[in-house]
């Protein structure tokens, strides 16, 4: 089943109009999410939120089913149930008829702000909205999964791209001076390739500390192996983003 979360972000300027952005992430079966942002002027937020429902259908497979999902109870009115504020019909028209025109099956529903690709969809259309591309809308990315449990010498990264998957089972050294969480995220790093933008998901809060600020690290071995880790991802163009804590 093909899914889009989507979200909205507006502002009003001092002369009175309205700046908005959109973002949207898109699911399809066996493939990476796919992000997508963009910035317009418009009336309100409901505005830009059709805009991202609008731009879903046009990225969407032509004649498949297409699930939107939002936290905005007047998008919903207005193209699923067609009986929404009277200002947003004519968008709510244009969405629908994009939809008839590809034969994309639509149906919009809610999910909280809560969930992780609407928390993605949120940041992505806050950063259109200001001007701001995020990395991870256009160029190439990889998601990241760290998991570790306590105790265990071992910890498991799996990391995913578009064609392929690569799991890494890394050996912890328990009398390293760089902590066993950071250890994990640095082996997981290694498996970035240039100009990527790893997508890191339950990494630690110390490893995501130590990453953002190598000097953070209280023993000088450790400040210098994590230090030497950021120069090479650096100079190779490789971001990391981290996507909630393990």
């Amino acid at each position: 089943m093909n899914q889009a979360y989507v979200d909205a972000s507006w502002h009003e300027r001092p002369d009175g109009h309205g700046v908005g952005g959109w973002g949207l992430v898109l699911l399809l079966p066996a493939e990476l999410p796919a992000r997508y942002q963009g910035q317009l002027d418009a009336p309100d937020n409901n505005a830009a939120e059709l805009r991202a429902v609008l731009e879903a259908v046009r990225h969407a497979p032509a004649r498949q089913p297409l699930t939107v999902f939002t936290d905005n109870e007047a998008v919903i009115a207005s193209v699923g149930r067609g009986r929404g504020p009277w200002l947003l019909s004519d968008l709510a028209r244009e969405v629908q008829d994009e939809a008839e025109t590809r034969g994309v099956a639509l149906r919009v529903t809610y999910v909280p702000r809560t969930r992780r690709h609407m928390l993605t969809a949120h940041d992505l259309a806050n950063d259109a909205r200001r001007g701001r591309t995020t990395p991870t809308a256009s160029g190439p990315h990889a998601d990241v999964l760290i998991e570790q449990r306590p105790a265990l010498p071992e910890a498991r990264v799996s990391l995913r791209r578009h064609g392929e998957r690569v799991t890494a089972h890394v050996n912890l050294d328990p009398l390293s001076d760089v902590p066993p969480s950071a250890q994990a995220l640095l082996a997981a790093v290694t498996l970035a390739r240039p100009g990527e933008v790893l997508l890191v998901r339950r990494a630690s809060k110390v490893a995501q500390a130590l990453w953002q600020r190598p000097e953070r690290a209280l023993l000088p071995a450790a400040h210098a192996l994590l230090s030497r880790a950021r120069q090479v991802a650096d100079g190779l163009g490789v971001q990391v983003e981290f996507q909630g804590t393990g």
